[in-house]
């Protein structure tokens, strides 16, 4: 089937608009706070709120698409942390997620407020559990660590607890660092955590981790 070019270039172009509206949702949250309106959010944007509803459907997928856009952004940091990191040494990899994240926390602590504070879901909603920035990072280090696992031939079914595990520790780490007056330097704070899992290794005295034809 021929694909009609105006629709193509249509959707292209909604693509572009979204990606445009996500951009002045950002600067706006970070003028106005977490909490920012949208009508503050349609002003910044030089449009009206009926249009950001056209775009999105509501607030909630609004957030969806901002948190997707911060997700890309720190997605490449974390895969060079991972590529930096060996993968079973609990201790470096955590300080280089924490580093990371926390980065993220300091440079734009309003967009991190935004994007940890979804939208109530509607009455009846089906809630999706890796919803949100901390999910889609704990799936993306859940993949990296069974990536690492199945190379060296042992079983993968703990790296999901393992990855949204880290992520939730951090997350709690994070959200008091924020807390925290007078705050204490980053650095600081990801050498506490590199301490606290140095004696840990994905994998070398769990029971579970054991090697895959063992398990036959």
């Amino acid at each position: 089937m021929a694909i009609d070019g105006r629709d193509s270039r249509w959707d292209e172009h909604r693509a572009t608009r979204r990606k445009e509206l996500v951009s002045h949702a950002l600067r706006a949250i970070r003028i106005h706070g977490a909490t920012v309106g949208m009508d503050a959010i349609a002003h910044r944007a030089g449009t009206s709120k009926t249009v950001i509803y056209r775009h999105f459907g509501d607030r909630a997928g609004l957030y969806d698409a901002v948190v997707e856009q911060v997700h890309d952004y720190i997605h490449a940091g974390l895969s060079t942390a991972f590529r930096l990191s060996d993968p079973t040494d609990l201790g470096r990899l955590t300080a280089d997620l924490a580093d990371a994240y926390l980065e993220l926390v300091e440079r734009d602590p309003e967009i991190y407020r935004f994007v940890m504070t979804p939208p109530a879901p509607a009455a009846g909603a089906v809630v999706d559990p890796v919803r949100g920035l901390p999910g889609l990072i704990g799936e993306q280090i859940s993949d990296s660590i069974a990536q690492n696992l199945a190379a060296r031939g042992l079983d993968v079914s703990g790296a999901a607890t393992w990855g949204h595990g880290l992520v939730g520790f951090i997350r709690a780490v994070a959200d008091h660092w924020m807390a925290t007056d007078p705050r204490p330097p980053r650095e600081h704070i990801v050498q506490h955590i590199s301490d606290f899992f140095a004696p840990a290794r994905v994998g070398a005295s769990a029971p579970t981790a054991t090697p895959m034809e063992d398990r036959q």
